[in-house]
């Protein structure tokens, strides 16, 4: 399932960015993507009783996964293919690795995290490489790398808040998951 996950994550660059040129807005293109995942999600919300546990989660907990969705379910999409708009499939898809950067130093810079010097070099080496790889995409690629940047950097807060969310770790969750 790994593997077909893999496989279907690199697709989907190209593949939204051949529903974009098709006249999609980048709104409508981020509302059909989500109400697909949310439609993937169903059964398991149905036959696990998530609803149970989204009734007792606590203020702080509901403040993490309320900002989990505005960032990464709503703020980075749109983002996301915005710069799709402006840049070709190819790029976008090697600037998505700035997720796992700003994953990193927002971990180390927000939340504590301790980082190795191997992890500050990864972190440097995924950023100077999206640089470089926004070269040949001329004025329009400048562009479509902070967009595409701003949704990485949503979606390393999105990763952040959800692993501080105590019931998707070691809650009511995680064991009806199992």
């Amino acid at each position: 399932t790994a593997l077909l996950a893999a496989i279907l994550f690199g697709a989907s660059t190209p593949a939204n960015k051949f529903l974009l040129a098709a006249a999609i807005s980048p709104q409508q293109l981020a509302g059909l993507l989500y109400l697909g995942a949310a439609l993937g999600v169903l059964p398991l919300l149905l036959f696990n009783h998530i609803s149970l546990w989204l009734r007792g989660i606590n203020r702080k907990d509901s403040l993490y996964l309320t900002g989990a969705i505005v960032l990464g379910g709503v703020a980075a999409p749109l983002l996301l293919l915005f710069g799709l708009r402006l840049a070709s499939a190819a790029s976008v898809s090697l600037w998505l690795n700035l997720e796992m950067a700003a994953t990193l130093i927002l971990g180390a810079l927000l939340f504590r995290d301790h980082l190795t010097s191997y992890s500050w070099g990864a972190a440097l080496s995924v950023l100077l490489g999206s640089l470089i790889l926004s070269f040949h995409e001329q004025q329009a690629g400048g562009i479509a790398i902070l967009f595409i940047a701003g949704a990485c950097l949503c979606w390393g807060f999105d990763n952040h808040l959800t692993a501080l969310i105590d019931g998707l770790t070691n809650g009511y969750l995680s064991q009806r998951l199992k």
